[in-house]
């Protein structure tokens, strides 16, 4: 049998499936290795929008990321959670190959035949080549200012100019984490899941942070939000302005964050982070690394 790579023996003992299954087992073993790949080639210099959007966003994790500190307390990679990071991906893909056939969709994309790339809004093949075996290679984002970096899933163009996309894949988990109060009367059995779906009204929290640091990387003033709730599969589009009160405290978090990281020092711990399982910690990297420390 193949030898597992180095970067696998973190994560063996958090897999799901029992070693006696046939084909379970294989499936998570093979999978872990493939995002272990990926993640060791994932960006760890700048800031990244959908992790400060966050309501439990850590500077003091950021820093230790940033100076390539090594992860104490690696993510788990089993099955379920790979299969969640799969599912999301394919809704991206399915609604992005939706947007392109409606005929609004702006971004990078790359030609399968040729392997050519170039910007541009829904074509019907490739600039080079001609072929219409295409793949949108979404839109990239940028700040030099504040070290962000990263990807919008689509900007729309319409008669009535640009809209950053943003679409979300919507369940109970996303409920849980971004809208607890809401999550509660589930709990309790006062709403149902149409209940929670009705509710929601406008973006979560989480979800317009986001977004608007898209918009300020891109020069872009609005936005649309798609939602996918996973129970039914029932969607929902919302429009934003783009609002700077909003991302505020996020811009002054990256500015700190910065200057602890011009002294080599660390940032102190968030005030909310009061203990190595509180909920701030409880899933971080870096927790028991940095509960060692002051």
């Amino acid at each position: 049998m193949t030898e597992q790579p180095w970067y696998m023996k973190n994560y063996k003992e958090q897999f799901t499936a029992k070693p006696t299954n046939r084909l379970l087992s294989k499936i998570e073993a093979a999978l872990a290795i493939e995002q272990a790949e990926r993640n060791s080639h994932r960006d760890t210099k700048h800031f990244h929008s959908s992790e400060m959007a966050k309501d439990d966003w850590c500077p003091r994790s950021t820093w230790y990321k940033i100076m390539d500190t090594e992860e104490s307390d690696p993510q788990s990679m089993n099955l379920r959670r790979m299969n969640i990071f799969a599912e999301g991906h394919n809704i991206h893909d399915k609604w992005q190959r939706w947007m392109w056939k409606a005929g609004g969709l702006f971004g990078n994309w790359q030609c399968n035949s040729c392997d050519a790339k170039f910007a541009g809004t829904s074509p019907e093949g490739c600039d080079h080549c001609g072929s219409a075996d295409l793949k949108y290679k979404e839109v990239p984002l940028s700040s030099e200012e504040y070290s962000i970096i990263g990807h919008a899933d689509g900007v729309w163009e319409d008669t009535k100019g640009q809209a950053v996309v943003e679409i979300k894949s919507v369940g109970l988990g996303t409920i849980r984490w971004d809208a607890p109060k809401l999550y509660e009367g589930y709990e309790n059995g006062d709403l149902s899941l149409d209940d929670l779906w009705k509710r929601i009204k406008r973006p979560l929290t989480t979800h317009r942070r986001q977004v608007n640091l898209y918009m300020m990387c891109l020069g872009i003033e609005d936005a649309i939000i798609l939602y996918e709730w996973k129970p039914s599969q029932e969607v929902k589009e919302f429009h934003l302005k783009y609002t700077p009160e909003l991302i505020e405290p996020i811009l002054e978090g990256i500015k700190d964050v910065k200057g602890y990281l011009e002294t080599n020092v660390v940032p102190p711990k968030p005030v909310v982070a009061t203990h190595k399982s509180c909920s701030m910690c409880k899933f971080c990297s870096y927790k028991s690394h940095c509960w060692s420390k002051k």
